[in-house]
C-alpha cells in the first residue's frame, strides 16, 4: 500500500515573502518519514538537489538520487503538463493541495536552507498540525 506525500520548496521572491511561491510534486510511495524523510535529509540537502528533484515533476518513488527516483514522465511516459510540479500561493494552498487533491499523508517543504514535514497523519508524536523541522521529526525521541 502506498504512503502519498508530497515534497515542496518554497521559491522565495525577496525580503519579506510576500511574493514566494510554493513549488511541490507528488510523490506515489514510500512517503513515510523513515524513508522519504530521510532520503531527503540526507541526499537531498541543497537548494540545487532540490530544484533539480522537483524539475521533473511528479514521481512514482523517491530514490538516493535522481537518476534512480522514478518520475512519471522520464520514466513511465506520463505527458508532463499533467505531472508538473504546481505552483501555490502559500503554505495553506500547500496543505490543501496535498492533502485534498494529492491525498497525501505527509509534506516534505524545503524552505531557506532546511526540511520541515507536516505529518497529517499524527504519527510524529504529538502532533501540534504545524510544520516541524524534518531532523527534529527524523532523530529526536519522543
Amino acid at each position: 500500500m502506498a504512503t502519498r506525500s508530497v515534497i515542496a520548496k518554497i521559491e522565495a521572491k525577496g525580503i519579506g515573502g510576500a511574493d514566494d511561491t510554493i513549488k511541490a510534486i507528488y510523490c506515489h510511495n514510500d512517503g513515510y518519514l523513515s524513508n522519504n524523510g530521510k532520503i531527503l535529509d540526507q541526499h537531498y540537502a541543497n537548494e540545487d538537489e532540490v530544484n533539480e528533484l522537483l524539475a521533473g515533476g511528479d514521481i512514482s518513488s523517491l530514490k538516493d538520487t535522481i537518476a534512480d527516483t522514478i518520475f512519471y514522465h522520464r520514466d513511465r511516459g506520463d505527458c508532463f503538463e499533467g505531472v508538473k510540479a504546481a505552483t501555490l500561493k502559500n503554505e495553506t494552498k500547500l496543505l490543501e493541495h496535498a492533502f485534498e487533491k494529492c491525498d497525501a499523508e505527509v509534506v516534505y517543504m524545503y524552505a531557506y536552507g532546511a526540511w520541515y514535514v507536516y505529518d497529517n497523519s499524527d504519527k510524529i508524536g504529538d502532533s501540534s498540525y504545524q510544520f516541524i523541522e524534518l531532523e527534529e521529526a527524523l532523530y529526536v525521541t519522543h
